[in-house]
């Protein structure tokens, strides 16, 4: 075989640089708002839920039966309030349950709600959350994008 004939020599591949990290998405306003709100509406609801489980003893009728709820929702809406609070959140949902559940808290006569509200941030809640900006943020954080 002749040397024209053989097999042409490699091609080393040319350099490409990797892809560049997709940027991170800034976070919306509203989903500041909902984390602030939902962190305020939950240290007043366990509060509200400590004082009135410490007034069962003082024979308060509302308080055995509210207390359990007011101290759940608080916690819950504390721990959701958190990681959306945080500088990186990864896999994280719209938290409409806890929405539903700060409306729903208008049953337990909280009167630590009074002043912010839980029937109002559980509709503003509700709302932001179907506002494209804010559905487009939580796909993005999910990696749904």
């Amino acid at each position: 075989m002749s040397a024209e004939n053989s097999f042409p020599a490699p091609v080393e591949p040319a350099y490409s640089p990797p892809p560049p990290a997709s940027q991170p998405i800034r976070k919306p306003g509203k989903v500041q708002a909902i984390a602030i709100m939902t962190l305020v509406s939950g240290v007043l609801n366990c509060l509200w839920g400590l004082s009135a489980g410490v007034s069962i003893l003082a024979a308060n009728f509302f308080g055995c039966y509210w207390a359990p709820y007011a101290i759940t929702l608080g916690v819950l809406e504390i721990i959701y309030a958190a990681k959306l609070l945080g500088s990186n959140p990864t896999r994280l949902q719209p938290a409409k349950y806890l929405a539903i559940m700060q409306i729903i808290n208008i049953t337990t006569l909280n009167v630590y709600q009074l002043f912010v509200g839980d029937v109002v941030v559980g509709i503003l809640a509700l709302v932001f959350y179907s506002d494209p900006e804010v559905d487009a943020y939580f796909r993005h954080i999910n990696g749904q994008m």
